[in-house]
């Protein structure tokens, strides 16, 4: 029992000490999955970036626009637009049954029309747990100004 007492404390100090080691599987697979979400984007795999969004997917773009997931796919297809790098800072997840909304900075290099910007935004991910598994529903994006 003293020794079963002297590991509650002690994890009960790592998590006062180290309070962002100690996250969820759910947290894991959903940071995963966004990781997931990049890597379709930049090898343009569309069937699994088709596999990771909802049908009712909808994406509230930088600059105003909002498109479907069929018109978000469609359009990615195309080759407007190829994403060649993507990072993800200040990610926080916050879990709310079979919901989860996760928020961040992304850093993305992308080519538009063939010419090459990199662009920064703060984004907003609303997942939902299917019978499929995790699916991102939403996604709002935020154009962030440019460090001068």
């Amino acid at each position: 029992m003293k020794r079963f007492v002297q590991l509650l404390w002690l994890s009960a100090v790592l998590v006062i000490v180290f309070p962002n080691v100690a996250v969820s599987g759910t947290e894991q697979d959903l940071n995963q999955l966004e990781e997931n979400r990049y890597a379709a984007l930049i090898a343009g795999d569309w069937a699994a970036l088709d596999a990771l969004l909802a049908d009712e997917f909808f994406y509230n773009q930088g600059g105003g626009g909002s498109v479907s997931k069929l018109t978000f796919l469609d359009y990615m297809k195309a080759g407007d637009a190829k994403v060649r790098k993507a990072a993800r800072e200040d990610t926080k997840i916050r879990l709310y049954g079979d919901t989860a909304v996760v928020t961040g900075v992304a850093h993305v290099d992308v080519t538009l029309k063939g010419e090459d910007k990199t662009l920064h935004s703060r984004y907003l991910h609303v997942w939902t747990k299917t019978p499929d598994g995790w699916k991102l529903a939403a996604r709002q994006a935020t154009y962030l100004p440019e460090k001068k």
